[in-house]
């Protein structure tokens, strides 16, 4: 009993610890992309994790089938969406706005459900629904206009795109080797970014301290480190409690912007932010908690 208590707080430790890692490369991602491209900032990113990855597990790596490497295609697309909406729309609002933006993939997970099982919307989600759309509005709408900023609008893409990424997930990652469809994943971002950047982007003359640093924190630890840990973790807790940890991701997102990237949180962005945070909790607290073999000694 006491070995499988260790093992989940050890677990969801773990995963604070990945959260906090998730929020804080928002202020030193949108500072790097002053002195570079996005594409070419996420393809070199995610091919130094993928190398990374395969020093570490080449075996697992291996193991990838053909199989392995249709669904890792299909789930790396969606990851890409996402990736790239949030590094370009960094460009346009601040990292704390993207941020709690992202979050709300959290929320769009039970509509985009629904809409695949052609199935009503329940009260409850209606109710979450627009408690986000509510904090939206305060944080991206400006008094006297009806219309998101761009920036805003483009990280609510890829709210979308990490949605689908999590539903598929949910559907295909259990059927191969977690590690190998994972880099499969891993490459097809990194490959498809990286060409995409070298065709329409300049290439930087030189690489300064704040876009190495920040592709090496985010290839290293918000990437690589971050898989690696979820992948290995998530058996000792359940998805609902994991789920409710990474929530916090966008409050040291909005903490680290605030702190390190000179956003101004005035009471309607904060008002905004605690609306989309209690839509996200709500939406996750929904679901039925998984128990069972979730957790092991």
């Amino acid at each position: 009993m006491l070995s499988k208590i260790s093992n989940r707080s050890q677990a969801e430790i773990s995963m604070l610890i990945v959260a906090f890692i998730w929020g804080t490369t928002f202020v030193m991602t949108k500072n790097a992309l002053a002195d570079i491209g996005p594409f070419l900032f996420l393809g070199i990113r995610f091919i130094t994790a993928f190398i990374l990855l395969a020093l570490i597990s080449c075996k697992n790596i291996r193991q990838v089938t053909p199989s392995t490497l249709r669904s890792g295609i299909l789930i790396g697309f969606f990851l890409f969406v996402g990736y790239t909406f949030q590094t370009v729309g960094l460009q346009y609002t601040s990292s704390s706005n993207a941020g709690f933006i992202t979050g709300l993939s959290v929320v769009l997970v039970p509509i985009i459900y629904s809409i695949i099982n052609r199935r009503l919307l329940g009260g409850s989600i209606i109710f979450t629904v627009l408690l986000a759309a509510a904090g939206l509005y305060l944080m991206s709408v400006q008094p006297g206009t009806f219309h998101l900023g761009r920036g805003d609008l483009l990280v609510l893409v890829c709210a979308l795109g990490f949605a689908l990424h999590i539903i598929s997930v949910d559907r295909y990652s259990h059927l191969h080797n977690p590690v190998a469809i994972t880099a499969v994943q891993i490459l097809f971002v990194g490959v498809v970014s990286l060409l995409i950047g070298l065709v329409f982007e300049p290439f930087p003359q030189s690489f300064p301290a704040s876009v190495t640093s920040a592709i090496l924190v985010t290839a290293v630890f918000a990437t690589t480190m971050a898989f690696l840990l979820q992948n290995a973790m998530q058996k000792y807790s359940t998805p609902t409690r994991f789920a409710i940890i990474l929530t916090m991701e966008p409050v040291f997102a909005g903490m680290a912007g605030y702190l390190w990237g000179g956003d101004i949180l005035t009471l309607r962005i904060l008002a905004g932010m605690a609306l989309i945070l209690a839509a996200m909790l709500l939406s996750i607290l929904g679901k039925k908690e998984e128990v069972g073999n979730n957790v092991t000694g």
